[in-house]
């Protein structure tokens, strides 16, 4: 049985699922057969990683009253 290649436009519409884990094993191993062959969607998908681990890593507290204040006041100006 010969393995299964993609093209870029497929790559790149499954990066989304590859960086979050989301796709089944026979289509991740593709991903990556393919990512290892082709410079942009590699470095597409670096970069989608690295900002979702970024966008994790964001203070995830609720805002101060301060800020808080801010938005009630934009929001009631409408």
């Amino acid at each position: 049985m010969t393995k299964q290649e993609i093209k870029c436009e497929q790559a790149l519409r499954q990066i989304f699922e590859y960086v979050d884990h989301e796709l089944g094993e026979a289509e991740r191993a593709t991903m990556e057969r393919h990512l290892h062959t082709c410079h942009s969607c590699y470095s597409r998908a670096e970069f989608e990683s690295r900002l979702k681990v970024k966008l994790g890593e964001l203070k995830k507290d609720d805002p101060d009253a301060t800020v808080r204040g801010r938005i009630k006041s934009l929001l009631d100006s409408f």
